[in-house]
């Protein structure tokens, strides 16, 4: 019967430190975030263009079609 008290205790104090690790983790990871938001200037930012204007195109996005391109035929 102790073998079992002691698996049990074994198995709980691995799960609470694991527990213990998922929220460590998550308070550095907010204090990054955090640290990261006060330092990027607004034009660091995904998706803010200096001109205001929607996104980049993106990979294999023309700015502009081009004259015979296969959607205009």
């Amino acid at each position: 019967m102790g073998y079992v008290v002691a698996g049990y205790v074994i198995v709980l104090s691995l799960l609470f430190l694991y527990g213990v690790q998922l929220v460590w983790r998550r308070r550095r990871l907010t204090r990054a975030v955090e640290r990261f938001e006060l330092l990027a200037t607004p034009g660091d930012r995904p998706g803010d263009l200096p001109s205001g204007r929607g996104a980049a195109p993106g990979p294999g996005q023309d700015a502009q079609p081009r004259a015979g391109s296969a959607g205009s035929r």
